[in-house]
């Protein structure tokens, strides 16, 4: 390869890849939306997003919670943690 093949190898189609791509993001046009800025009235139905159709209780059936009781005394073991000291 000459150094003008090498040149437009390794500089010149990455450059022109780069000017495509920013060409194509900040030419204008594709379809504009209106946009909802805050102080207008809002004309839209309300959507909910929650995990399943039947709300946040749905699904656990009759179970009741724990009772309350003592917990074990805890034993001094071997130590650890972040820094590693075990």
């Amino acid at each position: 390869m000459t150094v003008a093949e090498t040149i437009l190898v390794f500089a010149g189609v990455p450059l022109a890849i780069i000017v495509l791509l920013a060409l194509l993001i900040f030419l204008p046009g594709g379809r504009k939306r209106v946009r909802y800025k805050s102080g207008q009235p809002w004309d839209h139905a309300p959507i909910w997003y929650e995990p399943h159709p039947d709300g946040a209780a749905a699904g656990h059936g009759s179970h009741a919670a724990l009772p309350a009781g003592s917990s074990a005394p805890v034993t001094a073991g071997p130590l650890g943690g972040a820094r590693g000291t075990w």
